[in-house]
């Protein structure tokens, strides 16, 4: 009964993400041009790209020519006219397809998503580009019924006394707008939302069951997968390793050797393969380290930072500057905790460039600052219950604390590269379970009697904010 109650949100996430798929022009949502241009590469040259370089063009000519030919650019309206579109799709026709040595902007990340993604492309190969886009879109939207499943599994596993708190929460996340968004683009942060869902799944499950070696095997092979999708997900993995010890401390005796083979699975799978991939990457492919891992190591950035830089600017994206700390330009007068995270997870859509007027966002806030309400209210009803489960809050914490952290790392290296700000609440999405797991508590404070009427209720609000969400993207782009 509940693995159909599992079914039935993550059909309603994919039904979702298709909708929105539907709505967003081709192009529109953040980076999807490049992220296009590498799947293109991978299906057309089977290979990977190499970065942009002297001589090599970024995009085939068939994908430059419909992302020149759309009939707005990211900050404007459209234009429409049918004869524009028909030329458009007419010119398409007798484009190449094949790229030169490059992906864009997108062609440092990890091959993982790109690879899956030349799967639909190919199907749709008889296709025009434009609906080649909507087929691999529709794969996005396929990730995104993962996702939702994964966390309606996690919240089962947290809240396992409580039937109707893994729909609520799951469907709190499939209703989310700037994750419907995502999941209606081609975009790799769409396979990351999956696998950091699998990821904090898997530490639940290993909390709650202790570490057994079939889920040491499985938490080596996503840490692995979700390094070769983007390399930010290496934030989540100390928290996840803090999950395994937690599991090895609480192990009786008699089990704890089991455990530390289990444990040593779970290191040993992720490293041997992530470094079996650095090294065909470079003798196979061509891509250096810098290539390989998104910039991370990148010698230009690494010799323009500091770690008292670093810690500044993590610090000021969430608390007001102290005395004698490092100002950035980027950063400016923005709070980026309420000015990027938090409007951005009420929604902001296209190239970042358009939302909701200043109002919604505050009356989402009072609505927010409710549901804390509501799940602190849950949590102190609980705290006899809550005494022995400690380490279990700690490593949540400790995985959602290091991957916001690994983000804010990400920003100054970017923002020192090139003054520009770096926050977008989609870089947070990976820890979308969590958020799922707050509503879901936050239904709890009704009681026995009145909790599902609660959870059905804030499931109502998601709903209705995903709609006014689709409504905002559809009267900018066609009213």
């Amino acid at each position: 009964m509940r693995q159909r109650a599992a079914l039935v949100c993550a059909a309603i996430a994919f039904v979702n993400g298709a909708i929105w798929a539907v709505i967003t022009p081709p192009v529109q949502v953040p980076d999807e041009i490049a992220h296009i241009g590498y799947v293109q590469y991978v299906a057309e040259r089977g290979g990977l790209p190499e970065g942009p370089g002297p001589g090599r063009g970024v995009y085939s000519a068939e994908l430059a020519g419909a992302a020149g030919g759309v009939p707005w650019t990211i900050e404007g309206r459209p234009i429409w006219h049918p004869r524009i579109g028909r030329e458009v799709r007419r010119g398409l026709d007798d484009a190449s397809r094949r790229p030169d040595a490059t992906g864009g902007t997108a062609a440092s990340n990890p091959p993982l998503y790109y690879a899956l993604e030349a799967v639909p492309h190919r199907l749709a190969r008889s296709a025009n580009l434009f609906d080649r886009v909507f087929v691999m879109r529709l794969f996005s939207a396929l990730l995104a019924a993962v996702t939702v499943a994964l966390t309606f599994l996690f919240i089962r596993e947290v809240l396992p006394g409580t039937r109707w708190a893994a729909p609520v929460g799951a469907l709190a996340v499939a209703f989310q707008p700037m994750f419907g968004f995502m999941s209606g683009g081609v975009n790799n942060d769409n396979l990351l939302y999956a696998f950091g869902a699998a990821l904090i799944y898997l530490a639940a499950r290993i909390l709650r069951r202790g570490l057994t070696l079939p889920l040491g095997v499985a938490l080596g092979l996503v840490a692995v997968a979700g390094m070769l999708t983007k390399t930010s997900f290496v934030g989540l993995l100390p928290g996840a390793g803090v999950a395994v010890l937690v599991a090895i401390w609480r192990a009786a005796p008699a089990d704890r050797r089991r455990a530390l083979v289990a444990a040593g699975v779970a290191g040993a799978v992720p490293i041997a393969l992530f470094a079996g991939w650095l090294a065909i990457s470079e003798v196979v492919f061509g891509r250096g380290t810098e290539t390989t891992t998104a910039g991370y190591t990148s010698e230009a950035v690494t010799s323009r930072t500091s770690l008292r830089g670093h810690v500044s600017y993590v610090w000021q994206a969430f608390l007001p500057a102290l005395p004698g700390m490092q100002r950035f330009p980027a950063l400016g007068e923005a709070y980026p905790l309420w000015d990027s995270f938090f409007q951005g997870f009420v929604g902001r859509f296209g190239w970042w460039r358009f939302g909701f007027p200043s109002w919604v966002h505050w009356l989402a806030l009072y609505l927010y600052l409710g549901v804390l309400v509501l799940a602190g209210a849950a949590l102190f009803r609980a705290r006899k219950a809550l005494r022995g489960r400690w380490p279990e809050l700690v490593t949540y914490l400790l995985i959602a604390g290091g991957y916001l952290v690994l983000v804010e790392v990400a920003a100054y290296r970017y923002q020192v590269l090139s003054g520009l700000p770096f926050e977008q609440t989609r870089y947070l999405l990976a820890l979308l379970p969590f958020y799922g797991l707050l509503v879901a508590v936050a239904a709890r404070a009704g009681g026995r009697r009145w909790g599902a009427a609660l959870g059905a209720f804030l499931v109502t609000l998601a709903m209705g904010h995903s709609l006014f969400a689709m409504l905002r993207v559809m009267s900018h782009y066609y009213a």
